[in-house]
């Protein structure tokens, strides 16, 4: 907000004290990052004009103030930011003070404040948040600095009903110019019978001689230092929103991507995680496989031993037990087996012969026991390699045999092979 010797900040900082910079770029400097920025304007850097209207409908207000604007000032009304503030209302008519603002002078003015990425969300003028703070069934006289000049607002209800500049800070120029200005408040329509005087406390020196000019109405001393409330009329120009809203646009998309970032960097890592933990299993399971190989060998190793030592132990492998059983499965007392070998471990050689070469070379490296003879048919050494595998206590055998060699005498020749 303006002051005697340059910007005032207030509330740069939660418990700070006001800080003054003499000009916008340092005022810029002293503003933190990310802070909400509002700028309150001196009543030299805008037009204030009193207005009578015939229209109570604050729209066609608005456009009625920015017709009058546009004839009093050298500006369209795209180069001009506009507000209004009724002071009465009628039924027909509203009187009320339209506040103007150049958007090119603004921009100049907030230039270091854009560069620095600190636009301000709301500009007021300072006189009109003065006046707010005060009783609304009082009529002020309100007398401060802001910069080289020296300001007479005059606010009704709790409302700026005009303000003038005097081009002075010296007391003597002030008081000499102060008829001029309340004539001129008073041509404007401003009452000007005054209940109070509010005087800066910085200008205390001269509240005896304002007091005596203006009539004698009582003079109390404000403090300006501190933080005005927002205000009622925001002048931000309609081009510093669209900025506003491209830079927020910006920090979401910013924000989103930076998130997206984590997110991947996250899995990121996860994975990394996993990949570490797989590679530790697998260590650990290689490291269990090494110990455990010389358990599993020993194992494979017994087992081989007991398979070796099975027929010796088990009755159903024993020599005289497969013969009995073979004896046990002929068919017929015609049937006759003259050849019976039997080898445990499986590596019974086969017997010369010009048949059932194929069965001989598919189980002479398998077989058990071989089982050779003559049947006075075909058909009864096919019944008895059926009854071998039928039989249960020879369920541990697979059988295997050639056709049948016809002999001379018409009988037929067999060999049966048994593998486990």
């Amino acid at each position: 907000m303006p002051a005697p010797d340059g910007w005032q900040l207030a509330g740069v900082s939660d418990g700070a004290a006001m800080l003054a910079a003499p000009t916008m770029e340092e005022a810029a400097a002293h503003v933190p990052e990310g802070a909400t920025v509002r700028l309150s304007l001196p009543v030299s850097a805008v037009l204030l004009e009193r207005m009578h209207l015939p229209s109570v409908s604050r729209e066609e207000l608005d456009g009625m103030v920015v017709l009058q604007l546009e004839k009093t000032l050298p500006y369209g009304g795209e180069e001009l930011t506009s507000g209004f503030e009724i002071i009465q209302q009628h039924e027909t008519e509203s009187d009320l003070l339209a506040i103007a603002v150049s958007n090119e002078q603004l921009d100049d003015l907030c230039a270091p404040l854009r560069t620095s990425g600190k636009l301000p969300t709301q500009v007021a003028v300072f006189a009109m948040q003065l006046a707010a703070k005060f009783p609304l069934d009082e009529v002020l006289a309100l007398i401060f600095r802001e910069g080289g000049a020296t300001i007479l607002a005059i606010a009704e209800a709790g409302k700026l009903v005009a303000a003038h500049a005097c081009p002075t800070v010296d007391g003597g120029d002030f008081l000499a110019e102060l008829p001029r200005m309340l004539l001129a408040a008073e041509l404007e329509g401003a009452p000007v019978n005054f209940t109070k005087i509010a005087i800066d406390r910085g200008l205390a020196d001269w509240a005896h001689d304002i007091e005596a000019q203006l009539g004698g109405s009582p003079a109390i001393l404000i403090s300006l230092n501190e933080p005005p409330d927002p205000g009622r009329i925001n002048l931000v120009p309609d081009g510093w929103i669209l900025e506003q809203q491209r830079v927020a646009q910006k920090a979401k998309v910013r924000d989103w991507l930076f998130l997206a970032g984590a997110i991947y960097l996250f899995l990121l890592l996860a994975a990394a995680a996993y990949v570490i933990w797989l590679q530790r299993q697998v260590s650990t399971l290689d490291s269990q496989v090494v110990q455990a190989t010389p358990a599993v060998d020993a194992l494979a190793s017994q087992k081989a031993r007991w398979a070796a030592l099975q027929p010796a132990v088990d009755p159903t492998k024993f020599t005289v037990e497969i013969l009995q059983q073979i004896n046990k499965s002929i068919p017929g007392s015609d049937l006759h087996v003259t050849v019976f070998t039997h080898n445990p471990a499986g590596s019974v050689a086969p017997t010369q012969s010009t048949f059932g070469a194929a069965s001989t070379s598919q189980g002479q490296n398998a077989t058990v026991f071989m089982v050779e003879g003559e049947a006075p048919t075909a058909d009864m050494a096919n019944q008895y390699l059926d009854a071998l595998r039928a039989n249960p206590d020879l369920s541990a055998f697979h059988f295997d045999a050639g056709l049948p060699e016809i002999l001379p005498n018409y009988h037929a020749h067999f060999r049966i092979f048994a593998r486990p």
